[in-house]
């Protein structure tokens, strides 16, 4: 079901799977491949005050021995939620943190 607009619908025909994988893809272009870090587990959370819950957080994953490869942020980090700054009243050691987990794979 559609809620409007307009959509376009492609047939792609071929001899085998492989024409029409290769038809499809002069269509959308070659996908990318996925970074190995992005299929790993991945914690998001919104709500972490400083470095110190997002440490408590990582301490939790290794204290019950789960996986972790990747701890997102969201946007608590941030001075007054602008891209490219954190917050340095509440996450002012953040680098030292990153430098930190990357010490530790």
């Amino acid at each position: 079901m559609a809620a409007g607009g307009l959509g376009d619908i492609y047939i792609m025909l071929g001899k085998n799977p492989n024409k029409v994988t290769k038809l499809y893809h002069s269509v959308i272009g070659k996908p990318v491949l996925t970074p190995q870090w992005a299929l790993g587990w991945h914690q998001s959370r919104w709500g972490n005050q400083n470095t110190d819950m997002l440490q408590e957080n990582v301490d939790q994953y290794s204290k019950n021995n789960l996986p972790l490869d990747t701890i997102w942020s969201d946007i608590d980090y941030m001075a007054n939620y602008r891209s490219f700054t954190y917050d340095k009243k509440h996450f002012g050691d953040l680098p030292h943190f990153v430098h930190k987990l990357h010490e530790s794979n």
